[in-house]
């Protein structure tokens, strides 16, 4: 996304202009003062000069330089807290090392800062209003349900990843060129709705599009609108196509399962009439419902609240682990080699996953070298709060805690370079075998984030990118154009695989028919 010369994005039309200059007349003073005056005691890294009122310009630079930005503290900083004007508005990081102070502090509240970060309260941002309920009802779903579950759900999957790899990879021979980001988003929005939804939608056109795209959308959108003022989004929203893009989709989402819980509840109705057990469904559905008790939710928004959380990262990290791969074609070998003993044992269940420590550990790796953040545990006080290292933070504060331990020498040898046999051999250690699964989370790892709203999803997230990686790796080869350079898209905390043509050819010959176990 562009920004133009005001600092406002320029997705506004120019006959909008009138618009937006009544905006910058209603924000000049208070956007300045939002700006906290607390923590002068504190460094700042990017402290907005006098001239730019509306921060505008500072911000801009933070979008387009926070990972920069970030570095340079480190270094000038030398591990300790300091201020940065963001996106996301003035807040206070605290170095990974100090990240366990902070981690289960209940006062530091998740959803505040989610609600401020999301747009939870704005039209087309129905998923992120599910996600955000102040009766955690996603949370519940995803601990009492779907990860008590992993074991029956890891063989469906595995079906549904043979399914959707010949009908997204097809079943040629012959290389061929495929988008690989685009692929994989298609691909993890089909097991995921294997699981939320079961055979009666999973399979749906219309209802993968709309929860692939959207949750990449919703994102997109979200980073978009916070670059206005907090008080002024409820209007921006209407003039924003990627805000109105969302309302659409949410709309088009209402239409496809709308038919689907209308029929459930017809059954259930004829059910009771007829003094028989009410029906019961093993999916997401079904599982939001019963976690309610009885509470008021939207169905729809909890489809597309799950499709945010399970697609979005899923997709980067599957993302960012092939390339790690396709780079490698030992460490390919030696993986597939892994999955081949290992199935050929074991089958396709969640102890299975769980002992593919070679590719747990290529995954952690790839996670490692780029997390979808740059900072993690964003976090909110509800009241003043003194951290064990003596610092302060008042009622309002918001804080987040830096990664650079994920690239720091003193945690890891050589932080820079790839290694995917790191956390493999970690596990021979018994002092570190508890931080070396991909799902565990340490200081020195955050990429699921850490403490007490640690991404809840991680378990089936990990499980599902390994289902998914064992038939990619398994059933076809793959290469990069030998012009291929590894980058990483930034958008303020933001971090992203490029966009990537790769090429895939489906294999002759396999060690294991893993579709036949």
């Amino acid at each position: 996304m562009s920004l133009s010369w005001s600092g406002w994005p320029a997705t506004l039309e120019p006959q909008q202009s009138a618009l937006g200059l009544l905006f910058v007349v209603l924000s000049l003073t208070l956007a300045y003062i939002s700006i906290p005056g607390r923590h002068d005691h504190l460094p700042y890294i990017n402290r907005p000069p006098k001239w730019d009122f509306l921060g505008q310009k500072t911000k801009q630079h933070f979008v387009s330089n926070a990972r920069s930005l970030m570095a340079n503290a480190r270094e000038a900083f030398k591990g300790k807290p300091y201020r940065m004007f963001t996106d996301l508005g003035d807040l206070i990081v605290i170095p990974a090392h100090h990240a366990d102070e902070m981690r289960n502090e209940r006062s530091l509240n998740f959803l505040d800062a989610f609600v401020d970060n999301f747009h939870p309260n704005i039209p087309g941002f129905d998923g992120f209003a599910f996600d955000g309920r102040k009766d955690e009802l996603l949370h519940k779903t995803i601990n009492k349900k779907i990860t008590k579950m992993l074991n029956e759900i890891t063989a469906p999957l595995s079906l549904e990843a043979d399914f959707a790899t010949r009908l997204i990879l097809g079943t040629s021979t012959e290389w061929r060129e495929i988008p690989l980001q685009e692929a994989l988003l298609n691909l993890v929005a089909r097991l995921s709705s294997r699981v939320f939804l079961g055979d009666e939608l999973c399979r749906n056109d219309a209802w993968i599009k709309i929860t692939g795209s959207y949750s990449v959308n919703t994102f997109s959108a979200a980073e978009i609108l916070r670059q206005y003022p907090s008080y002024l989004r409820h209007i921006a929203c209407y003039f924003i196509p990627q805000c109105r893009l969302l309302k659409e989709q949410v709309a088009e989402a209402r239409r496809v399962l709308n038919p689907v819980l209308e029929k459930r509840e017809w059954e259930k109705k004829m059910a009771l009439s007829e003094g028989r057990t009410e029906p019961s469904y093993k999916d997401a559905i079904q599982w939001v419902m019963e976690e309610s008790q009885g509470s008021p939710f939207d169905p729809v928004g909890a489809q597309l609240g799950l499709s945010i959380v399970a697609i979005h990262t899923t997709t980067d990290l599957a993302t960012e682990t092939m390339l790690r791969l396709m780079v490698r074609p030992k460490l390919m070998e030696d993986v597939r080699a892994e999955i081949v003993a290992v199935l050929r044992k074991e089958g396709w269940t969640k102890s299975a996953l769980f002992n593919m420590k070679l590719l747990d550990s290529v995954i952690k790796e790839a996670q490692r070298l780029k997390p979808t953040t740059s900072a993690t545990m964003n976090r909110k006080a509800t009241r003043q709060v003194k951290l064990p290292g003596g610092l302060v933070l008042e009622k309002g504060d918001r804080c987040m805690a830096d990664l650079g331990s994920m690239v720091d020498p003193n945690v890891y040898p050589n932080p820079l370079e790839f290694d995917g046999y790191r956390f493999f051999r970690m596990r021979g250690d018994p002092k570190m075998d508890s931080k070396a699964h991909l799902v565990s989370t340490s200081v020195a790892h955050m990429g699921f984030g850490h403490g007490l709203h640690a991404c809840p999803g991680r378990f089936f997230a990990s499980n599902e990118v390994k289902v998914l990686l064992c038939h990619l790796v398994q059933k076809y080869d793959w290469k990069l154009d030998s012009a291929f350079e590894h980058t990483i898209h930034e958008f303020g905390l933001s971090l992203s695989s490029g966009s990537t043509k790769a090429f895939v050819a489906r294999r002759k010959n396999t060690e294991i028919d893993i579709d036949a176990l």
